[in-house]
């Protein structure tokens, strides 16, 4: 059974770490947790200090983002001692079944990867519908058969099939509907650059019909309605998201292009 490193980015984390990661003694099989910070300016960093222990060692690098999340985590790979990686988010809480199925982790093989079902929290309810109710995360590898891919929702690159796993991985990315808007222009502006910067075109029609067949796809056919009144504005949401990219990818083509 091999041990584990934990893979995790931070840029002022102080409340998630203190409020979902007092589960980290029920893993003993992760042996150290390779954090980079992204020059936190709360208490993050002495928080992450204070998860070493006896059984598991810290490493904390500082280094600013640049809105490449992929490249962080490649960048936090060169730190690993170990071969079998866990990476998660600071919002982001296992289960305890996922945490009794990591302490028994045992790989047929190498090259396999492995995902995991994560449920939202939104709004103080769980969303079981859209486009977050059915969704799964390779979150475990082993490093030398893959590496991490695309700037604002990074992945891990591997040409094995995931093997999914029904043990649920709690995410709580908002805290109030302020931050999530607040998310949702931030990662509108690295997406959209993503988009110019691989010469991706977009039109007007898109930038009226995509966020409405966003809509509907996550509200009617996903069964967001069935979340009620955060369903819904947790559709009306992600389709405001795929407004503003494709505007901010029109603003910023069209910019180039003039000058």
């Amino acid at each position: 059974m091999p041990n584990l490193t934990l893979l995790l980015l931070t840029h002022n984390e102080e409340k998630n770490l203190q409020q979902y990661w007092t589960w980290l003694d029920k893993c003993p099989i992760i042996t150290e947790i390779v954090a980079v910070d992204d020059l936190s300016t709360d208490n993050t960093l002495s928080i992450l200090k204070s998860l070493a222990s006896k059984n598991r060692k810290v490493i904390i690098r500082s280094r600013g983002l640049a809105g490449d999340f992929s490249t962080q985590r490649q960048f936090a790979l060169n730190f690993a001692a170990n071969d079998w990686i866990l990476w998660l988010d600071a919002d982001e809480k296992p289960s305890d079944e996922m945490i009794a199925y990591l302490n028994h982790f045992s790989p047929k093989h190498q090259k396999n990867v492995y995902s995991f079902r994560r449920l939202d929290s939104f709004l103080g309810q769980t969303l079981l519908h859209g486009e977050t109710g059915w969704v799964y995360f390779t979150r475990l590898f082993h490093r030398r058969y893959g590496h991490f891919s695309g700037q604002v929702h990074e992945i891990w690159s591997s040409r094995t099939i995931p093997i999914k796993h029904e043990e649920i991985l709690f995410h709580y990315p908002h805290r109030d509907l302020k931050s999530f808007i607040e998310k949702i222009n931030f990662y509108s502006t690295i997406r959209a650059r993503e988009l110019f910067l691989q010469k991706t075109p977009v039109s007007l029609i898109e930038i009226i019909f995509y966020p409405l067949a966003k809509f509907l796809k996550n509200y009617l056919f996903l069964l967001g309605f069935l979340d009620s009144t955060p369903g819904i504005i947790h559709a009306l949401s992600m389709s405001f998201h795929s407004f503003l990219v494709r505007s901010k990818l029109w603003h910023l083509s069209s910019t180039s292009s003039s000058s």
